[in-house]
């Protein structure tokens, strides 16, 4: 019953993954089709670079927000019916690190490969940047402001989102070493979180390839 409460959340994130920022945002302020604009792709780089640099910081911003409140969100609601209303000792697994993982790369797949708009997403870097935040906040605010400053200062997008892709975990896990930064993370947490950034990067590939980059 628990795994299949899991599952159930794991399709809720998909969907919320769906909902595309990008397309609202610049069909709202400049009734634009994103998919017909530059790479085509529906998100922040693309609007960033073909649009308006500040739609497209709005998007990236929304983006990294919708991500962390949906997993803040889902992680009350499940405390709350835990302590409140069930009270079970197995529902706790429900809102486990792991888990929460996990409904987190679900709403990236359907960030990048929506079945709303034919698989046509874009490559999800605030998206994961939300998620990894929920996670580790301060290695993901070091990475993103390393990250800013490439873009501000050499003008390399592409290496900026290569860079916040892996960053954040490899400083996850020096913290954690050094520090005991979130000491308490669960058996195979970093493991889950490296297959995050795996997961990622497969995700990239897929949509470059869709674009015909290589």
């Amino acid at each position: 019953m628990i795994y299949l409460f899991a599952i159930l959340i794991v399709i809720i994130a998909y969907l919320y993954g769906c909902f595309s920022t990008a397309r609202i945002v610049t069909k709202s302020f400049r009734s634009l089709n994103v998919y017909k604009i530059g790479t085509g792709l529906a998100d922040t780089e693309n609007i960033y670079t073909n649009i308006s640099k500040p739609l497209g910081t709005l998007v990236g911003a929304i983006d990294v927000a919708k991500a962390y409140l949906f997993l803040l969100v889902v992680e009350f609601l499940l405390r709350f019916i835990d302590i409140k209303i069930i009270n079970y000792p197995s529902f706790t697994v429900l809102y486990s690190d792991n888990l929460m993982l996990i409904y987190g790369i679900s709403m990236l797949i359907g960030h990048c490969l929506p079945f709303t708009h034919r698989f046509r997403g874009g490559r999800g870097i605030f998206t994961y940047m939300g998620i990894l935040a929920y996670f580790a906040f301060l290695p993901t605010i070091i990475s993103a402001f390393i990250a800013w400053i490439i873009v501000l200062r050499f003008k390399q997008i592409r290496f900026a989102q290569y860079l916040i892709v892996i960053l954040p975990v490899i400083l996850y896990i020096i913290f954690y070493t050094l520090f005991h930064y979130h000491k308490y993370s669960p058996p195979y947490f970093i493991t889950l979180l490296l297959g995050n950034a795996i997961m990622m990067g497969i995700l990239n590939i897929i949509v470059s390839k869709k674009l015909g980059e290589f």
